[in-house]
């Protein structure tokens, strides 16, 4: 039996609350036993990763991502991704939790060679805010990250927050479990609009998570609704695109819950979720 695979690390826009409610959707809109399902630009995977955990197929799954997550899925799906390294990666974590800010500083220094799949997702599980950090060839790109952080008597938070998120043992076992039981979905680094030079199979389910507009920069982006019109005209699959607005009236709101969060514990707004259908030709 497949144990209940987690998403890698906390991640700035994951759908980690919000993925069984995508997944029920897009599961209903699968014409048949054999649809294939696409996640553009997957991020941190939840949505593929609740697909598998309901017992779709890894092989029927593609993940495309312009970012590091997309090296980091395509290392999984192809079993290239270096256990041995990553684990030897996260042994030299310190234990201290107070010095794992200045660790991850100096192994963003160091250029990942052909490693970036294995040092992606320790480096992202320290990102300050969950904000999205990739290698661009030449350097770690928005590598800042979190302190050991400490209630002082007028925080509203009472326990510490960690530097880690997931904490590096968590880390390691999601990750390992990952390795097991998603091996077969076909992940490529790529810009999303590719997809539109490949031919997508009619009863094909097309999920799309787009960066959220206006929240901070993420490394790539794209017009999601000129992306929707061309992806429209280009398949009869049914398509579906994460945004926080509704892009049409048929639009279904999602059901975030959950705290407010924030180390304070002040933060008042919580962010809205919508799933938007293109399913008419």
């Amino acid at each position: 039996m497949i144990p209940q695979l987690r998403v890698p690390c906390t991640y700035q826009g994951g759908k980690q609350r919000i993925a069984a409610q995508i997944a029920d959707i897009l599961i209903h809109s699968a014409p048949d036993s054999n649809t294939p399902f696409y996640d553009l630009c997957c991020g941190s995977g939840a949505i593929s990763v609740e697909l598998i955990n309901r017992g779709v197929d890894p092989a029927r799954i593609t993940m495309l991502d312009s970012s590091s997550w997309g090296t980091f899925w395509s290392a999984i799906g192809t079993g290239t991704f270096n256990i041995q390294v990553f684990a030897e990666l996260i042994a030299d974590i310190p234990d201290d939790k107070r010095q794992v800010k200045d660790y991850m500083t100096r192994l963003s220094k160091r250029s990942p060679d052909q490693y970036e799949a294995e040092i992606y997702p320790i480096l992202q599980a320290c990102s300050f805010g969950g904000k999205q950090l990739w290698w661009d060839g030449v350097a770690w790109k928005n590598a800042f990250f979190r302190e050991y952080w400490q209630p002082t008597a007028t925080s509203v938070r009472r326990s510490p927050a960690n530097p880690m998120q997931p904490q590096p043992k968590e880390l390691e076992r999601r990750i390992h479990e990952i390795a097991r039981h998603a091996i077969g979905v076909q992940a490529h680094r790529c810009d999303v609009s590719e997809i539109l030079e490949k031919e997508v199979p009619d009863n094909a389910v097309i999920y799309v998570d787009p960066p959220y507009s206006g929240t901070t920069k993420y490394g790539f982006g794209f017009d999601v609704r000129e992306f929707a019109k061309y992806l429209r005209t280009h398949t009869n699959a049914s398509i579906f695109i994460s945004e926080g607005i509704p892009l049409n009236d048929n639009a279904i709101e999602l059901t975030l819950g959950g705290a407010n969060g924030g180390i304070s514990g002040r933060r008042v707004k919580k962010h809205r979720e919508w799933l938007t259908p293109f399913q008419d030709s």
